[in-house]
C-alpha cells in the first residue's frame, strides 16, 4: 500500500509540475517545439510539426514522462539500499523510456496519417 501511495503521489506531483511549466505556458510550448524530445520524435517517427497539435502532444508527453518517473521512483524506494535502488532505477528507466516513447510516437504517427 505504501508503494502504491508513493507512486500516485509522485505521479500527481510530477504531472502537475510538468503541466504547469510546459503545457500551460506559451514559452514552455515553444521550448518543447525546439527541444530534444521533439527532435527525437520528428527524426525517429517523421512527425510533421505542422500537422501535430502541440498542446495535445505536450499533454501526452507530460503523462508519459510522469508515468516513467513515478515507476522509476517507486522501484528505487522499494530497495533498502539506496545504491542498489539507484542502479536498478538506471537500468529500468532506459527500457521504460524506449517503450513509452515508441508507443507515443507510433500513436501520433497514426493520428497524423488520418
Amino acid at each position: 500500500m505504501y508503494y502504491l501511495f508513493s507512486f500516485i503521489l509522485c505521479f500527481i506531483i510530477v504531472y502537475l509540475i510538468y503541466t504547469l511549466l510546459i503545457t500551460m505556458r506559451k514559452k514552455g510550448l515553444e521550448k518543447l517545439k525546439t527541444g530534444r524530445q521533439m527532435h527525437y520524435f520528428k527524426t525517429l517517427y517523421n512527425l510533421d510539426e505542422n500537422k501535430l497539435d502541440i498542446k495535445k502532444f505536450a499533454g501526452s508527453l507530460a503523462l508519459t514522462n510522469s508515468i516513467i518517473i513515478s515507476i522509476t521512483f517507486t522501484v528505487i524506494i522499494a530497495f533498502k539500499s539506496l545504491l542498489i535502488g539507484l542502479i536498478v532505477g538506471l537500468i529500468i528507466i532506459i527500457p521504460l523510456m524506449y517503450i513509452s516513447y515508441k508507443i507515443l510516437g507510433q500513436t501520433y504517427k497514426k493520428k497524423e496519417g488520418k
